[in-house]
């Protein structure tokens, strides 16, 4: 069923592949083995490179565990709910840093990066979000 016109996960399956690949995997990667100067350009200020690699890392990790969950039939709540607490932090991570003005001096292709990362993240969350409830019902 998870690739039938009947699958009631297709939104959340289509957001938890999108997600895993230019999250999880693309941007991941790109922290785990970035040239500082690719950020410095972009107006991006990382601090320590350590931590920027630990966070790489572990948006790695986020992302390989959404494209399991999206490749089972019947998608459990335990690594959606893991996504949507994970997404909704990024996004709120986000969303408090352009509050706070720390993303004034961004070069626009860094806001736009950004931009991409706040709305993919945000509509995984909420587009997970109502599987978890649905599922937890059921056990």
């Amino acid at each position: 069923m998870a690739y039938t016109f009947t699958d009631h996960y297709r939104a959340a399956r289509l957001c938890l592949r999108i997600n895993a690949v230019l999250i999880g995997l693309g941007l991941g990667l790109l922290l785990l083995i970035y040239p500082s100067d690719l950020f410095v350009t972009a107006g991006i200020t990382l601090g320590s490179a350590w931590t920027a690699r630990i966070g790489g890392s572990a948006l790695i990790g986020l992302g390989i565990g959404q494209l399991s969950a999206a490749a089972t039939a019947d998608l459990p709540p335990a690594p959606l709910f893991a996504t949507v607490i994970c997404n909704s932090a990024i996004a709120f991570s986000l969303l408090i840093a352009y509050f706070e003005g720390e993303m004034a001096a961004l070069h626009p292709m860094g806001i736009a990066g950004l931009l991409i990362i706040f709305v993919v993240c945000l509509l995984t969350a909420v587009l997970s979000a109502p599987h978890i409830r649905r599922k937890a019902g059921q056990y």
